[in-house]
């Protein structure tokens, strides 16, 4: 472990002599003591991740500058009770500032409104600190294969209980009249592969290479999947999945 003073950053590396690092995340985190803690519990229990800690977004794309190697970053933002403009803002800037690497959201509350939010401003996950250090790793990991993290828990929270089941958020989309089942029973085998990868989480790259085509051939069937469920995006769309199997009903298609 080194530390360097004047930068106010830490990096954390559980790797042996001479092997090359795998992972290499930079954190963001204005508290030194659980930004120190974060770094120290994935550095530890990862052999093959370096996480660098700095105290800002600012200095998170001052190190992916110098640093290419950066896969993930991740940002906390503690107890914010929402996302304010300002942090919008800063979020929005600093999705644009770290491009291509992923912008990964660390908060204490599991709010399905922030992480939707979060989503829009281009975020490709959100963790909450009390899912434990084992799925913020396996989380970070999804996102740097290409995909996209957000919380059980918070699916359901996005999902209003109703009596004998669950109801979709309303879509007002050209089509919406038609009963969400029948829409996505009306999705091809093939859509159907796809909407179920897309629910997983899973990039059109990661997609394209599970069902073994073309990443065009990935982007067009998730383009088709939106359409015919009249779904805005790629995470309502999966939420849509998701209350489907709630129901108790399978992702199967009626069509031949």
């Amino acid at each position: 472990m080194t530390t360097d003073n004047k930068q106010q950053s830490m990096v954390v590396s559980a790797v042996a002599p001479g092997i090359a690092p795998g992972i290499a995340v930079v954190l963001a985190d204005p508290n030194s003591l659980t930004r120190d803690c974060f770094s120290l519990g994935l550095g530890t229990l990862c052999q093959d991740m370096t996480v660098r800690s700095v105290a800002s977004l600012r200095d998170a794309a001052g190190a992916l500058a110098r640093d290419g190697r950066t896969e993930v970053v991740l940002c906390n933002i503690g107890a914010q009770m929402g996302l304010n403009d300002v942090l919008c803002a800063a979020i929005r800037d600093a999705v644009s500032a770290c491009l291509p690497v992923p912008l990964v959201i660390i908060s204490d509350r599991d709010d399905g409104g922030m992480i939707l939010e979060s989503l829009r401003l281009g975020v490709r996950g959100y963790i909450v600190p009390s899912l434990g250090l084992g799925v913020m790793l396996e989380a970070i990991r999804l996102v740097a294969a290409g995909g996209t993290f957000v919380p059980a828990t918070s699916l359901q929270s996005l999902i209003a209980p109703v009596p004998g089941g669950i109801a979709l958020p309303q879509t007002p989309a050209p089509g919406a009249s038609v009963p969400v089942p029948d829409r996505i029973g009306g999705l091809t085998p093939r859509e159907m592969a796809v909407l179920t990868c897309m629910r997983e989480g899973k990039s059109n790259k990661l997609i394209a290479y599970m069902l073994g085509m073309c990443e065009n051939t990935a982007k067009a069937h998730v383009r088709n999947v939106l359409k015919k469920l009249g779904a805005t995006n790629r995470t309502e769309a999966a939420f849509m999945a998701h209350a489907h199997l709630s129901r108790g009903a399978p992702l199967e298609s009626n069509q031949p």
